[in-house]
Parts: C-alpha cells; sequence; structure tokens
C-alpha cells in the first residue's frame, strides 16, 4: 500500500476551490490510482507538497524534492476550462511524481531542458517521459471530471 501525505498550501486550496474542485476528493482519488498503478504489499509512505507559482502559466515537478507547482497566471477563461486546465496540470504533474518515486526514474532521464520546455521542442515534446505523464494526464483528468463534475 502507498500512502501520500498531501500538503496543498493555502493559495493551491484557494485555486481549487475556485475551481470548484474538493482537496478531499483529489487527494483520495489521487491515492486511488496511485495503488492501482503500484500493487505492493510493502508500505510506502511520501509526503507530496503541492503549491501554485502566480508567475507561471504551466506545471512543474521537483524531481527529488516531492512537489508540484501549478501556475496561476492563466489567461481568461470560463470556470469549467480553468478546472480542466487545472486538474489536466495536476495528474500531468502527478505522473511525474510517480516516476520519480514509484518507478524510481533517474532525473537525469528526462534530458530536457528549461528552455526545450519552453520553446516545446522536440526534446521536450518526444520525450518518452513526457508522452506518458500527457497519457496520464488526458486519461485521468477525463475520468476526474466525468466522476465529480
Amino acid at each position: 500500500m502507498i500512502i501520500i501525505n498531501y500538503n496543498f498550501d493555502k493559495r493551491a486550496k484557494e485555486l481549487f476551490k475556485s475551481v470548484d474542485v474538493d482537496i478531499k476528493k483529489i487527494e483520495n482519488f489521487s491515492s486511488f490510482i496511485i495503488n492501482e498503478y503500484k500493487n505492493t504489499r510493502k508500505v510506502w509512505v511520501y509526503d507530496l507538497s503541492v503549491k501554485t507559482d502566480s508567475n507561471c502559466s504551466g506545471g512543474s515537478y521537483f524531481f527529488g524534492e516531492n512537489k508540484i507547482e501549478i501556475g496561476t497566471k492563466l489567461s481568461k477563461r470560463s470556470k469549467k476550462n480553468k478546472r480542466k486546465w487545472t486538474i489536466g496540470t495536476y495528474f500531468h504533474e502527478l505522473c511525474h511524481f510517480i516516476q520519480d518515486n514509484i518507478d524510481n526514474i533517474s532525473e537525469r532521464k528526462i534530458a530536457y531542458s528549461d528552455k526545450d520546455v519552453e520553446e516545446c521542442n522536440d526534446t521536450y515534446y518526444n520525450n518518452v517521459y513526457e508522452i506518458q505523464a500527457r497519457k496520464f494526464e488526458d486519461k485521468y483528468s477525463k475520468i476526474y471530471l466525468e466522476l465529480f463534475h
């Protein structure tokens, strides 16, 4: 069993509340996904911080730190689209958390720079771990939104 101690900071809680996402539901759903992903008898416990970044319009996961940052610099969007984007970003970065902690993928294998991300070039876009994270994001954000919204 894998136990995640989620720590949403105040601004992250406000962000999720502003798009009508219940923190407890997303924590429980995330824990369910992770335990389905890796079925184990051993008990593993992890801490995961979820924060916001007001200067960013994307998301980030910090390997080795167990920290997700979700950007709040969003263009004008409807609440429904903000919710979809916020949930999608969260699940994308949660996949990187899984890669880091459950799959034990080294940060070196990510092998792209901030410049690659900014340019969204092939080095970033075609990276096998980014492809996995995009598929994870699409699958679980769709399921989450269908279940809870």
